[in-house]
């Protein structure tokens, strides 16, 4: 499967994009080699995959689970954790919407 100019400028108008040609050359090109590269791996025989091994000695161990003895579940205690200004239980923010 590839992608073509249009397909690539519908995708472009769907998530609000202004794409120049150059964009949409350079869009169509990536796009185009991510889906080559999923039809290679689509075509290598899953029996293949058995023979592949993990070097486990990099993985991290997994921390274990704990309970902590102090729980924090009253609302002022989670509030005193922010170091922002706090109003009506509640920490205030910046505005985020310009």
């Amino acid at each position: 499967m590839s992608f073509t100019q249009e397909q690539i400028k519908h995708i472009a108008n769907l998530s609000r994009l202004q794409l120049d040609e150059a964009n949409t050359e350079r869009y169509l090109n990536d796009l185009n080699s991510i889906v080559g590269y999923i039809d290679t791996l689509n075509k290598i025989d899953p029996s293949e995959l058995e023979n592949i091994s993990l070097n486990t000695n990099k993985i991290l161990p997994l921390r274990k689970d704990e309970l902590l003895d102090k729980k924090i579940s009253e609302r002022e205690e989670l509030l005193a954790c922010s170091p922002k200004n706090k109003v009506n239980h509640s920490i205030v923010i910046n505005n985020i919407m310009n």
